[in-house]
């Protein structure tokens, strides 16, 4: 009796192990089928805005280009909130004409990363894009590394939520368009300038990322804050292939304890670039 229990046990135990293989196969090929469908943004990007420009490199002619740029931008604040921006830029010119030819650095990074105003994505960095069926992960030279997920799950319920550089992203699949959907973002951004805005606790992201050819990649992006903005502010960034590998950025070169940190007093003393 002993015998054909142990027996009737083994075999259960021989069903149950070859259901889970079969499971487990078809799980792997229906992963397999999944990573077919997803688009190939394989490679190494950077925005087009500082193609050629890296860390440090803000008194470049690159880099004042870069920067007018981002100057240039005209976020659609309502009265409250231009009153303190306009407060601000006021701030940033005085600090500028004290001495024109050593502008000041933003006060956040050792290198001058330049302003965050739509979620770290416009960095002078090179970016990479990892995309698997449950994640796509965005590595940039930077800022580190940026979550995505697309594995159904939504924002965790707002008391288990905390502002975060990044914010917490959930995502979707519309054809070879990457639907991103961001909240929780620390709430500070700069525009035109270095000095920071603080925008209020429903400062929300929208994005809409796709490779329009083999070297560019574009994330048309959306930023939303009812009790800041007018209306919701839309721009497209775009990401260029990048084709020297070599010419790499480095964070450690702008550490404080090296002499390749063109930051001194809080301001740009060299072009580290010929």
């Amino acid at each position: 009796m002993a015998t054909r229990a142990t027996t009737a046990l083994v075999m259960a135990a021989l069903v149950t192990g070859w259901a889970n293989l079969a499971q487990a196969q078809m799980s792997s090929k229906a992963r397999i089928e999944a990573f077919a469908k997803l688009p190939d943004w394989s490679g190494l990007w950077e925005p087009q805005t500082f193609v050629g420009e890296g860390i440090g490199q803000d008194l470049s002619a690159q880099g004042l280009k870069a920067g007018a740029a981002v100057s240039s931008v005209k976020i659609p604040f309502n009265a409250e909130w231009q009153a303190k921006f306009d407060v601000a830029r006021k701030e940033q010119q005085a600090r500028i004409a004290a001495d024109p030819a050593h502008p000041p650095a933003p006060p956040y990074n050792n290198c001058g990363s330049p302003p965050y105003i739509f979620n770290r994505m416009t960095s002078p960095a090179v970016f990479e894009w990892r995309i698997t069926p449950e994640e796509t992960t965005i590595v940039d030279t930077i800022n580190g590394i940026r979550h995505i997920y697309t594995d159904g799950r939504s924002h965790p319920p707002k008391d288990e939520l905390w502002p975060t550089s990044m914010g917490d992203s959930v995502g979707h699949w519309e054809g070879d368009t990457l639907v991103v959907d961001t909240v929780a973002v620390k709430p500070e951004i700069l525009p035109g300038g270095s000095t920071p805005i603080k925008m209020s606790d429903q400062l929300h992201f929208i994005e809409r990322m796709r490779m329009v050819s083999h070297d560019e990649l574009q994330d048309e992006f959306t930023m939303e804050d009812p009790v800041a903005l007018t209306k919701p502010y839309k721009v497209t960034l775009s990401y260029a292939r990048v084709t020297d590998t070599n010419r790499m950025i480095d964070e450690t070169e702008c550490s404080s304890t090296t002499d390749r940190n063109p930051i001194v007093n809080g301001r740009f003393t060299a072009i580290t670039k010929k």
